[in-house]
């Protein structure tokens, strides 16, 4: 029961930074923040594009999404 409840909020904590990550990307990549280059640099260091770093943060999302239903799953009796 207590690993159900810990995969929830796991999962929540994955949800809410991948979405950031997704956000991020975005905003680097129409030059809301800043240059290109420069705002990639500064708020996403180690990704070489922005492109990377939204493909990681929908990977995120899945993730979220999966862990998320399984917990639910395992909560229901």
């Amino acid at each position: 029961m207590w690993i159900s409840k810990l995969a929830r909020i796991v999962s929540v904590i994955i949800l809410i930074l991948s979405l950031f990550q997704v956000a991020m990307g975005f905003m680097i990549a129409t030059e809301v923040i800043g240059p290109y280059e420069v705002a990639l640099a500064q708020f996403l260091p180690g990704r070489a594009s922005t492109g990377e770093a939204i493909n990681a943060g929908t990977y995120g999302l899945l993730v979220a999404l999966g862990l998320g239903t399984l917990a639910e799953i395992a909560l229901k009796k």
